[in-house]
């Protein structure tokens, strides 16, 4: 094949690629499934997802700025990790369940984890599911997709039908979404969570107070985004003070696993406050203490 040829081939393959134009908190989607990605393609890899690796494979968008975090990836792998993890465990227990990801972005995990009987919803705003459809469709009634904001709570009443009025079993997971967001929304919104679905379960990644105050250049890869933290939690038991009944199911630092990836940083784990800088909590409502 002529010089001319195989230009013209490559020409063909990046014209056929989805251009990506995004902002704000909808660009962080791009940073977590690339980070998920590369991770995959590793031969030691703690998670697999080949469709993330497809996907990215399949964009046109600057990826490469995110290659310098190299912590983001370890973290981002992880905590895909253990919520795979904590929503199998969940599924097991409740077969027919209803499961929300918030913020869905390009995540995969319907497709790692799913048990063919629960019910799942996919959670984001149109822009985001725009870009989610052009590589995976939803397959109602067991998977669909609401274009929302987390903070349109009318997509509380698009569920409820599906989770028989509010009895059934609901998992709720918000996976690097909430610390975008100012903390009396994130408290509205469990609120909100707590009278539609009584006897729901929350799982979400949390980020100190402390990291929230100091400038986003300090975050390598966020920082090459529009998007800014604004939620952080201290201790996990300030939760008790937002009087929403919110009963501790676990809490997770993500500082436990992979310590050889993780580096010296790991060692942050043997602290209180370095363990709140990669934490998941899980919790459910008691509607008796409230």
């Amino acid at each position: 094949m002529g010089k001319k040829a195989i230009t013209k081939q490559m020409n063909m393959r990046d014209e056929a690629k989805t251009k990506v134009d995004m902002g704000g908190v909808s660009e962080t989607l791009l940073l977590t499934v690339y980070l998920r990605a590369k991770e995959s393609a590793r031969h030691d890899g703690i998670i697999s997802d080949k469709f993330a690796e497809d996907w990215v494979g399949q964009m046109e968008y600057n990826f490469e700025k995110f290659d310098k975090d190299r912590l983001s990836g370890v973290g981002v792998s992880v905590r895909t990790e253990v919520l795979d993890e904590i929503v199998v465990q969940f599924l097991r227990k409740n077969p027919d369940a209803i499961i929300v990801n918030i913020g869905a972005g390009l995540c995969t995990r319907f497709q790692r984890v799913d048990n063919g009987s629960a019910t799942w919803f996919e959670l984001d705003v149109p822009e985001a599911l725009d870009l989610r459809k052009k590589f995976l469709p939803s397959s109602p009634p067991r998977y669909g997709y609401i274009e929302k904001s987390a903070f349109d709570y009318t997509w509380l009443d698009d569920v409820s039908a599906a989770a028989g009025n509010g009895q059934g079993s609901v998992l709720i997971v918000a996976e690097g979404v909430l610390m975008y967001f100012e903390e009396n929304q994130v408290k509205e919104l469990f609120r909100q969570i707590r009278t539609h679905f009584p006897k729901a379960e929350v799982v979400t990644d949390t980020m100190p107070k402390f990291s929230t105050k100091m400038s986003i250049k300090h975050h390598k890869s966020v920082s090459q985004t529009d998007a800014r933290f604004k939620w952080g939690l201290g201790k996990t038991s300030e939760l008790y003070g937002w009087n929403l009944g919110i009963d501790l199911i676990s809490e997770y630092s993500l500082f436990n696993r992979h310590t050889k990836r993780w580096g010296l940083i790991s060692l942050l784990r043997f602290i209180p406050l370095g363990r709140r800088m990669t934490r998941l909590i899980h919790f459910r409502f008691d509607n008796k203490a409230v």
